[in-house]
C-alpha cells in the first residue's frame, strides 16, 4: 500500500479499499453499486451555506436597490444550513477567521444519511 492509497482515520493509516468497505457496510443493501464508491471519492462537490430565506412579492424585488435590506426568516443565534449540491449535510455557526467568514460545523447528519443525500 503506497501513501497515495491511504487516508488518515483516527490517527491510523487506512487503505482506500478498507475505507470504501466501511462505507459500504454502513450503507448496507440500500446502495446498488456501492462497490464503485472509490470512483467518487475525488469528485468535487459544491458546498453552500444558507443563512436564511425570505419571500418577497415581485414588486418588492423590483424596488430593491443598492443599500436595501432584506430580512431573512432566521434569528442571528440560529444555526446556518450547510448544503452539498443543494442537499442538507449539516448545520453550523458563522465565525470570522482573519477577516474571512467561515462556518463551524456543530451538527452533522449521520454517515448513511449524508452519503444518501450526496450520492
Amino acid at each position: 500500500m503506497n501513501s497515495e492509497d491511504t487516508t488518515r482515520r483516527g490517527g491510523a493509516a487506512v487503505g482506500a479499499d478498507e475505507e470504501t468497505s466501511g462505507l459500504i457496510a454502513d450503507l448496507g443493501e440500500d446502495m446498488v453499486g456501492a462497490a464503485n464508491l472509490d470512483l467518487l471519492l475525488d469528485v468535487n462537490l459544491q458546498i453552500s451555506v444558507e443563512l436564511g430565506r425570505a419571500r418577497l412579492k415581485f414588486r418588492d424585488v423590483l424596488n430593491l436597490s443598492s443599500g436595501s435590506v432584506v430580512e431573512l426568516g432566521r434569528q442571528t443565534s440560529e444555526p446556518v444550513d450547510i448544503m452539498v449540491n443543494g442537499a442538507l449535510l449539516a448545520s453550523g455557526e458563522v465565525v470570522v477567521i482573519d477577516d474571512h467568514f467561515a462556518v463551524r460545523i456543530t451538527k452533522l447528519l449521520n454517515r448513511v444519511e449524508r452519503l444518501k443525500r450526496v450520492l
